[in-house]
């Protein structure tokens, strides 16, 4: 009798795991077709490049090879935006989009394990993101590409630019990181402000409890980040928006979904205390590439007061910052036509050897 009880359990599992993975197959090859390109000159493919000491994947999408490219350097640290493709369909119209899953991110974790997150610097990844800039002008025969940095992915973009600026056609940073004690205190101070206003006793609560930054510890961190999120206005992306990510993006085996959650902790892990003492202002203050900052005022993660600052500080061959007022850190994933726009006017002319816009 025993047995078969076990028997019965163990089939009833089987099938739920059975239909749960035909679920997410399904789920796979519908939005596949929906992220398929049609133009005779697209392009669109994936493959792991060797960069440094690390097999890194790096995805191209595009429905005319010949635009302007657009390499994405991602935030997190550890968020591979290659698993939010959809996000940047309608930008595949303009630009060749470049995704890059840095060392301990999305699909180059899951190939490389351990190995590709336990010697993370930031030294290391800006030197690997100048090398996947090379390899994709080499690869797409173009001579200089946009670069956009977001969040995280700002510290390494600065980087990149200033030391090797003969490849970059522009710089578009959204979200830009500029000091994490002056950025972290400053955003605390906003979020605790924002949430008694709100009335949120909870997040108030959370707040006081940990006390403002710095933070000893990656678990405060997190605690921090999760209250600031609360009283924020971000839409996207959500645990919702991460579960669905890992789970459906097409081409993710099951291995690199849990990769991608993996490697979002390891690399913060990893990566706390070189983003803790960080300040951009220290690698200097003159560029000789055109500067974007796309900035949402409502920002509780890189402060639009830190950003304005930094901006006044800059020289440049041509730089632009454009507040948005009812928007927050991730801007270009909330509202992705809307930036999309911003690219087209302002950035693409230079990729294409027009007129530089005035400066504002």
């Amino acid at each position: 009798m025993l047995i078969t009880i076990i028997g019965s359990i163990a089939g009833g599992i089987a099938l739920l795991l059975g239909i749960g993975l035909l679920y997410r197959l399904l789920r796979q090859l519908r939005q596949a077709r929906a992220l398929a390109i049609r133009t005779p000159n697209k392009i669109q493919e994936g493959q792991f490049v060797q960069i440094g000491a690390l097999a890194q994947w790096i995805q191209i999408r595009g429905e005319n090879r010949d635009n302007p490219i657009l390499l994405v350097i991602h935030g997190g640290p550890g968020i591979a935006f290659s698993a939010f493709t959809p996000r940047f369909r309608a930008w595949e119209r303009d630009f060749t989009i470049v995704q890059w899953d840095q060392p301990g991110a999305g699909k180059t974790a899951s190939r490389n394990g351990r190995a590709g997150s336990d010697s993370l610097t930031i030294e290391s990844m800006a030197q690997d993101g100048i090398q996947v800039t090379e390899w994709v002008l080499r690869h797409l025969n173009q001579r200089k590409l946009i670069l956009f940095g977001a969040s995280w992915g700002t510290v390494l973009g600065t980087l990149m630019v200033k030391r090797r600026s003969e490849h970059f056609w522009a710089y578009v940073g959204a979200g830009q990181f500029v000091d994490a004690k002056g950025g972290e205190s400053l955003g605390y101070a906003l979020a605790l402000e924002r949430a008694q206003r709100l009335g949120d006793d909870k997040t108030v609560k959370v707040l006081q409890t940990i006390g403002p930054p710095p933070y000893t510890d990656p678990k405060t961190l997190g605690m921090e980040r999760r209250a600031l999120g609360r009283v924020g206005v971000e839409t996207f992306p959500t645990l919702r928006d991460l579960l669905s990510a890992m789970l459906f993006s097409p081409g993710y085996s099951l291995k690199d979904g849990i990769a991608f959650f993996r490697g979002i902790q390891s690399s913060v892990a990893k990566l706390w205390k070189p983003i803790m003492a960080y300040d951009a202002r220290q690698s200097g203050t003159t560029f000789e590439t055109p500067l974007f900052f796309f900035q949402g005022a409502l920002d509780l993660y890189t402060p639009a007061h830190s950003v304005q600052e930094y901006f006044a500080t800059l020289q440049a061959p041509h730089k632009e910052l454009l507040l948005w007022e009812h928007e927050g850190h991730l801007t270009f994933l909330s509202n992705p036509e809307m930036v999309l726009n911003e690219l087209v006017a302002r950035v693409r002319p230079l990729a294409a050897g027009g007129p530089v816009m005035q400066e504002h």
